[in-house]
């Protein structure tokens, strides 16, 4: 299973390019995406999702609490922002908390609750200059809070001052974490304070592998991870706590523990589409793909149906959305592992179709997009001949890739070579930051490739070879932690089990089906593999 900030890293680099120069460079998870057609910047919390007219928005779940106002509306438009901000609705959340403002500017809360949502989250960073509007929004709060609020309001506002305050922003999002854990110790009973701590853990977290430390910082994850079971415990279908929980067991290698949280989740916000979603990053790795691919299906629709209800045009309007593509990528890589070529395809065709048109993008976004490729050219392998070749060089070489898959299901061996010599050794050096991944899908092509000609060509085990290397390049950490879902869709040590099982090497097929079920458990593909190979070796003796 991958490192959660690795899923972060493949949908952030789906968007352009581009942060501003000291915009904090955290990874953003999954849950993050990716405007295929448009440049943005890529920690931009501008999702197009902003109502027209300000709009109480229902079916995202739970969220907010009683505050010090004396207008009705200005506390269930702060209450609705909440939902909406713990639901990665971000611009309807910043509506929301705007339109609670306007009704009562004298509303401590209702301004901390703007600077809130507008801030960074576990998904999006925020750099000095965007932080400046956010902290005196933060003081006001705090001037109203000190003058008629509550306690509680007190110390909510004074801790987001604290992430607001002039200085590194890592170092303010660590000591707003801080500021968090001591209103919480005041407060051990109240669910939305331990959500809003988690929340600020999870983010100084993954924080210390934006600063290059090499990982998420564990401990704080799994002191999140307790707050929030704190929450459940106390009302199990709080929906900012188990949208949380996901992420944190997720991040700590124990999906199973969010699996009772994930299966009710989208029914608990039926509207949220990144909630929707968010049950796919427990479900895959607990090798529930159809489930998956469902879920994500689902959470694309929402996706256009907000896009049409927001008249944005189409197709822009729909990537715009800044969740767009990730639950696209989730669920094809859920389609794909459960073999569900209706959702598969309905997936991938847009996708193909808006990446083959782009005529620029970042390595990393080329990547993701090649899940498309892939999809097609394993539901669909006569239709890949008409695919446009695409413009952008990585692209370019899952083309070629899909059409030497495509090559090999029609048993062309002449094909499949033609198009794994188009494949390049290489096609640009990365620079000092940049992820290797690109470049190592190369060798995974190509060598993947090399694998069905031998296979076609009678030869299993030169086929396992090839196949081992491709293996090998896929199970690197560098390649492995990069993605989620995995940018190739399956693990190829079941492809080693096949053809270790045609060359009669029973066991060594069912050592490496094995191998392959800790990548990718429940796989029916390498479930069958293992069957098949332990049928040989009895029949054997």
């Amino acid at each position: 299973m991958k490192r959660y900030w690795t899923a972060a890293v493949a949908s952030a680099a789906l968007a352009a390019a581009g942060a501003a120069q000291d915009a904090p460079t955290k990874p953003e998870p999954a849950d993050h995406a990716a405007q295929m057609p448009a440049a943005h910047d890529a920690h931009s919390h501008s999702d197009n999702l902003k109502p027209k007219v300000p709009t109480l928005l229902t079916g995202y779940g739970t969220g907010g609490f009683t505050v010090t106002t004396s207008v009705p509306q200005a506390q269930a438009f702060f209450s609705n922002g909440m939902e909406l901000g713990a639901a990665f609705a971000h611009s309807a959340a910043g509506a929301a908390m705007e339109q609670a403002v306007a009704l009562d500017p004298n509303c401590a809360m209702c301004k901390w609750g703007q600077a809130l949502v507008e801030g960074p989250t576990i998904n999006y960073g925020k750099d000095k200059d965007e932080r400046k509007p956010l902290l005196a929004l933060a003081r006001e709060a705090e001037v109203l809070a000190v003058q008629g609020g509550t306690s509680k309001e007190r110390e909510l506002t004074a801790a987001l001052v604290e992430r607001y305050r002039s200085g590194n922003p890592y170092k303010r999002d660590a000591a707003y974490a801080q500021a968090m854990l001591a209103v919480q110790v005041q407060f051990p009973d109240d669910n939305e304070i331990a959500v809003l701590t988690a929340d600020a853990l999870m983010v100084d977290s993954f924080n210390a592998f934006s600063q290059g430390k090499g990982d998420f910082d564990h401990a704080k994850i799994e002191r999140a991870a307790a707050l929030l079971e704190g929450v459940l415990a106390r009302d199990p279908n709080h929906t900012p706590a188990i949208h949380f929980y996901i992420h944190a067991e997720e991040a700590l290698a124990q999906p199973q523990k969010a699996e009772p949280y994930a299966d009710k989740l989208g029914a608990l916000a039926p509207r949220a589409s990144h909630l929707v979603h968010m049950s796919g990053h427990t479900w895959y790795w607990l090798g529930r793909y159809e489930d998956t691919a469902q879920a994500n299906a689902r959470a694309v629709e929402l996706g256009i149906e907000n896009a049409k209800r927001l008249d944005l045009p189409g197709p822009d309007g729909v990537w715009g959305l800044p969740y767009h593509s990730h639950n696209v990528l989730y669920g094809l890589g859920g389609a794909l592992m459960a073999g569900d070529a209706r959702i598969g395809l309905d997936l991938a065709r847009p996708l193909v179709e808006v990446a083959a048109a782009r005529d620029e993008g970042s390595p990393t976004m080329q990547l993701m997009a090649a899940l498309g490729y892939e999809a097609v050219a394993r539901f669909d392998p006569q239709s890949v001949a008409k695919l446009a070749e695409p413009k952008l060089p990585y692209l370019k070489a899952a083309w070629h890739y899909a059409r030497g898959e495509a090559a090999a299901s029609a048993g062309d061996a002449a094909a499949v070579k033609a198009e794994m010599d188009a494949l390049p050794a290489t096609i640009a050096k990365p620079k000092k930051h940049d992820s290797k991944a690109p470049e190592q899908m190369l060798g995974v092509m190509r060598a993947v490739l090399a694998g069905r000609m031998a296979m076609l060509g009678g030869d299993p085990r030169a086929a396992a070879e090839h196949f081992r290397q491709a293996a090998e390049i896929e199970e690197t950490p560098e390649f492995n932690d990069f993605t989620d879902p995995p940018a190739f869709w399956y693990p190829v040590r079941r492809d080693v089990a096949a053809a270790l099982l045609a060359a009669g090497d029973a066991a060594g097929a069912k050592e490496a089906a094995e191998a392959s079920l800790k990548l990718r458990t429940k796989d029916p593909v390498a479930e069958a593999l293992r069957t098949r190979a332990d049928a040989a070796a009895l029949a054997a003796r």
